[in-house]
């Protein structure tokens, strides 16, 4: 230790115990000293307004006692998780606020070590994060607002090019007095309308309003009958396919929904690969609650500037909006994204050794991952 950093830890040690008081008080934080059972054993001056606007007296009193009853349990749990772990620990709640009604908390549960390490007991730090969340919120909802913005352009601009093809041949088809051109005008509208409808029914996908199909099957069953059906596909690519299983247990999913997933990830790899390639699916246990299903492609990959937008509506990797004859409306990915996030997944996005790579988290029960726990693994990790 240098002499300048020895000196300051001397005189740490000689400040008072006045000093480290007003430390807290100027914090303006609730701020509560308690034992290692959770017992509060004093607490700064917020800590006292905090204890009045719930009408809980001072002293010795267990400071789960604070929070309203249905999350006493859970936080009892991140008590535990701080003893046992010797690590902080984050909690959210709502409490009473001081001038009236309610706020939103976000409680630090630390340990209090002697010089040996062991514990000493607990220090639990109350933060006000009501402002916090209303401006997050306010962020969101300009997002979404914005993003609402730009897919109904979008939107507007497909149906435009759509409604103009069609009636552009069928003022052809009127116009011509042989039969051969006639049903060829025809031809060119029925494929307009087709591509209307394949626009439509993902954008019912993607707001998830298509339940169609509700019937359940295995993962891997789900699968396998796609990978059986996709094979004339392949050929027809000139993709060599490999798939690549580990065992997995049982994953109850929605059949319908899991099928869009693969076709829309699959075709997205084909259109990568124009001339030809690989594609590996590899499906395997991620952990004890999860498993992953992955995809890689021997196309170009994904461009860091496409990477952020990879995931949202009428966005196509060429970075622009596709229309006319034979292109894609751009809603395949975000139709994955969508449906994913109903599974209570994740999916991501990334480049391998060659081409780009999806991955696909999901839940062996989405009951279990239904709702994350209010007490997290890693502190922060609620932030």
């Amino acid at each position: 230790m240098s002499t300048s950093a020895a000196s300051q830890t001397d005189g740490l040690a000689r400040l008072e115990p006045a000093f480290f008081e007003r430390l807290f008080e100027g914090a303006g934080l609730a701020v509560f000293a308690c034992d290692a059972d959770g017992n509060v054993l004093a607490g700064s001056e917020r800590a006292d307004e905090l204890l009045r606007a719930s009408d809980r007296a001072a002293g010795r009193s267990p400071i789960v006692d604070l929070v309203p009853a249905p999350d006493r349990d859970a936080m009892r749990e991140c008590l535990r998780s701080c003893v046992a772990s010797l690590e902080s620990v984050e909690f959210r709640t709502r409490l009473p606020a001081p001038g009236g009604g309610a706020a939103d908390f976000s409680i630090w549960i630390s340990p209090i070590l002697s010089d040996d390490g062991r514990l000493d007991g607990l220090s639990v730090w109350f933060l006000d994060v009501t402002e916090r969340l209303r401006v997050r919120q306010h962020l969101r909802k300009h997002e979404r607002l914005t993003s609402l913005g730009a897919m109904s352009g979008a939107v507007a601009h497909h149906y435009n090019n759509l409604l103009c093809s069609i009636a552009t041949s069928l003022e052809y088809a009127l116009n011509m007095n042989t039969m051969p051109a006639m049903r060829r005008a025809l031809a060119r509208t029925s494929e307009a309308v087709g591509r209307a409808t394949a626009l439509t029914q993902q954008l019912l996908a993607f707001a998830q309003a298509d339940h169609r199909a509700i019937d359940e099957a295995d993962l891997t069953e789900t699968i396998l009958h796609f990978l059986d059906s996709y094979e004339a596909r392949f050929r027809e690519h000139n993709v060599s396919f490999t798939f690549d299983w580990h065992p997995i247990p049982i994953v109850p999913v929605p059949r319908e929904h899991l099928v869009i997933i693969l076709r829309n990830l699959v075709e997205n790899a084909l259109e990568a690969m124009p001339d030809g390639g690989t594609l590996l699916l590899s499906i395997g246990r991620r952990d004890e609650h999860s498993v992953y299903l992955t995809l890689i492609d021997s196309g170009a990959g994904i461009r860091p500037e496409q990477m952020e937008h990879l995931f949202e509506p009428f966005y196509t990797t060429r970075g622009e909006l596709a229309s006319g004859q034979g292109r894609k409306a751009g809603m395949g990915l975000a139709v994955v994204y969508g449906l994913v996030s109903e599974l209570h997944g994740t999916v991501a996005a990334g480049n391998a050794q060659k081409g780009a790579r999806f991955d696909v988290i999901l839940p062996i029960s989405r009951q279990a991952g239904a709702a994350p726990s209010n007490c997290p693994d890693k502190p922060g990790a609620n932030g």
